[in-house]
């Protein structure tokens, strides 16, 4: 129904269990995404803040983006029975290039979290999140032409606290959050 270079909106045919059939189900089709919770060598936790505007808000949120939705070299999105098949990039180099550009800190030393459907009724895309260790500061930002983001470098504590105090508005990042919830704890300790 809509193809862009970011998202497809498809309809599909839905047979249930039960063999109902939906005859008009939609479906948007992403590339992956990754979420990435960076813990520096000083043991801080950076968080960002940018303005969503589907909320009419700025959130609280930790760096992440896509994977990179380019398609494949021969220039096409291939769009077939089971959705989209993106030309994504890896989902570690994702993460470790939305890192960069977002705060401007590198990690030697990743850590894969596993992942979760940020909207499965809606989205056929995966949230991948890592736990990135010992990061160091060595650039400046390299945003998108239409972010605004500010890093927001807080203590594991204060990570922890904000997010069991509900002050992590957005979803996909409070789950994210809570996946490493464990891992923050213990260096914490």
């Amino acid at each position: 129904l809509l193809k862009s270079s970011f998202f497809c909106l498809r309809e599909d045919r839905c047979e249930l269990p039960d063999k109902r059939v939906m005859p008009r189900y939609y479906v948007m089709d992403f590339p992956e995404w990754v979420n990435i919770v960076p813990v520096t060598l000083d043991k801080k936790v950076l968080l960002i803040r940018q303005y969503r505007h589907a909320a009419g808000e700025h959130m609280v949120e930790i760096p992440g983006g896509t994977t990179d939705p380019k398609p494949a070299a021969d220039g096409a999105v291939d769009i077939n029975d089971k959705g989209v098949t993106w030309g994504n990039e890896d989902i570690l180099d994702a993460a470790k290039r939305e890192l960069l550009e977002e705060t401007g800190y590198e990690s030697q030393n990743w850590r894969y979290l596993g992942y979760h459907f940020p909207n499965p009724a809606l989205q056929s895309n995966r949230m991948h999140t890592f736990l990135a260790l010992d990061c160091k500061k060595v650039a400046e930002l390299n945003l998108d032409p239409f972010e605004e983001i500010e890093v927001m470098p807080v203590s594991i504590e204060e990570c922890i606290e904000i997010f069991q105090q509900g002050k992590i508005q957005h979803s996909i990042v409070a789950a994210s959050l809570a996946m490493a919830l464990q891992d923050l704890e213990t260096l914490n300790s």
